[in-house]
């Protein structure tokens, strides 16, 4: 008897080499977890050639922008996904990753020093996501690079591998960990919600504070309505209320648009040509085309006056500038750890400690599922 091999049976396979491969890659996040649990935090005065774990806030004079945001940052990784569709559907596969910026210092109440961040494995709060299309370009971006900027990056960037890091989601680890304490020690609800995504909501709260007053009153009692309406607990009543508050005025200003925006008959357009624009733009300034496809850009960035937890190789920095300036923390070259988080310090170890759990346990589940199931399609189990 034959068995034609069909799309199932190519995604158990590879579900099945991929939980074999979470499998293993767990069992090095977990020897990774023990080297992190097994160096202590020490004052950043007090540091010593070899493994070390320091914690602080990072400081320079040379910030660079972010290239999807233009956030200032001292340092920032960028994750590339490609749009791949698949019959009806479609998925995001990894494409390219950059991570770039320049050396900054950490400090803390005792001191300060050097940090080399390349090469790390950064575990960051995403400062944007971004989705872009040569298809259909955007004209107008509020904030951070424009489509064509975002296309003609993909080319500069190009195919590359994955960047260790990539697949890291601060705000979900921060929300497993809220849940995880809760489950052990139960809190308040308002305390179960800051931790769990108290810092994105501050984010998005923030967001509308640096927005410049809008000349119109009708979008400036908006946009203080939305400030006001994320300092409250999504079950709070006082958050029910401002929503619906804020729901009649968007659907004032949509009312309130449409009467402004309706112009008089005009004589039809001609055919918006968005792309060869685009193509024409990047390459009369560096000679590269923008790439073609549909993008996600998920970018991650080490801030200025963040706290940080890093454990790393310290060594001689070659061009220190004074005797206060003599270490630098960077990848050993014989030491695989190099770890930058943004989890608060206690925080660290638990968030290794459960992804190693997950992996391990999560990847053979995986493994043997799919392979079970294969054996039974081709009638061998």
């Amino acid at each position: 008897m034959t068995t034609n091999i069909n799309n199932l049976d190519i995604g158990l396979l590879v579900g099945s080499f991929g939980g074999v491969g979470s499998f293993f890659r767990g069992f090095r996040t977990y020897r990774e977890y023990l080297r992190v649990q097994g160096t202590p935090v020490m004052p950043i005065r007090s540091v010593a050639m070899g493994l070390v774990r320091i914690h602080g806030k990072p400081a320079s004079d040379q910030l660079v922008n972010s290239p999807v945001s233009h956030t200032p940052c001292c340092f920032y990784q960028v994750h590339i996904e490609k749009w791949k569709d698949q019959g009806d559907t479609g998925t995001w596969l990894h494409y390219g990753s950059e991570a770039d910026g320049a050396m900054f210092y950490l400090e803390d109440s005792s001191g300060r020093v050097l940090v080399d961040a390349r090469d790390a494995e950064y575990d960051l709060e995403s400062t944007c996501v971004r989705e872009v299309s040569s298809a259909r370009p955007s004209i107008v971006v509020p904030r951070g690079a424009s489509d064509t900027e975002l296309l003609g990056y993909v080319t500069r960037v190009g195919p590359s591998p994955e960047a260790p890091g990539t697949r890291h989601f601060l705000e979900g680890e921060r929300a497993m960990l809220a849940t995880s304490k809760y489950l052990k020690h139960p809190t308040t609800p308002d305390e179960l919600f800051q931790g769990m995504v108290g810092p994105q909501v501050a984010r998005i709260r923030q967001q509308y504070e640096d927005e410049a007053p809008h000349s119109d009153p009708l979008e400036e009692e908006l946009r203080l309505a939305l400030i006001d309406l994320y300092k409250h607990p999504f079950w709070s009543p006082e958050y029910e209320k401002g929503r619906k508050h804020v729901v009649q005025l968007q659907a004032q200003v949509k009312k309130a648009g449409r009467k402004i925006e309706t112009p008089p008959p005009l004589a039809p357009p001609a055919p918006p040509q968005p792309a060869p624009a685009a193509e024409d733009i990047v390459a009369s300034v560096d000679g590269t085309l923008p790439a073609g496809g549909r993008y996600r850009f998920t970018e991650c960035c080490i801030l200025p006056d963040h706290e940080y937890d890093i454990t790393g190789t310290c060594g001689e920095n070659p061009e220190a500038k004074d005797v206060n300036d003599r270490n630098l923390i960077r990848k050993g070259p014989n030491e695989p750890t190099f770890l930058i988080s943004g989890l608060a310090q206690p925080d660290v170890n638990v968030m290794l400690q459960m992804r190693a759990q997950l992996m391990i346990f999560g990847g053979g589940m995986l493994a043997v599922f799919c392979l079970g199931l294969l054996l039974l399609r081709f009638g061998l189990f």
